[in-house]
């Protein structure tokens, strides 16, 4: 797939950059990394690249997956769905869901969860306004 939109933005201190598409049907995909020494906050540089794509953006599209590294959204969901919160429940508490509510999108659904509560390894996940 060839995206309608691209943002990228890498800070200069190289401690915090964000890669961002946005597809022909308003659907936005993104990777933000932020050192916990940098300049910048990731939140910063997600409301910079949805800003750019301004009201074409229609729809986020998280793609979680746990790997050997942090990873703040899954990371954030098995915390809580260990604790007996629903998945459901558990992905309007995360990192992505939360920036995403103050631009607007409300609605979540869960696309693909692979794993089980307290230790998905994969979430897709689709917010919409």
């Amino acid at each position: 797939m060839t995206p309608l939109m691209v943002f990228v933005y890498n800070h200069p201190s190289k401690k915090a950059a964000i890669y961002g598409e946005l597809d022909a049907q308003g659907i936005v995909e993104f990777a933000v990394q932020a050192a916990s020494d940098s300049p910048i906050r990731g939140t910063e540089l997600f409301l910079r690249m949805m800003n750019a794509f301004g009201g074409d953006a229609r729809a986020i599209r998280g793609v979680w997956r746990k790997g050997t590294s942090p990873s703040v959204n899954i990371d954030k969901v098995n915390e809580l769905t260990a604790g007996g919160l629903a998945l459901e429940h558990a992905v309007v508490r995360t990192w992505t869901f939360t920036r995403a509510q103050k631009l607007g999108f409300q609605r979540s659904t869960v696309l693909l969860q692979e794993g089980t509560a307290g230790a998905y390894t994969k979430l897709d996940v689709l917010i919409e306004r």
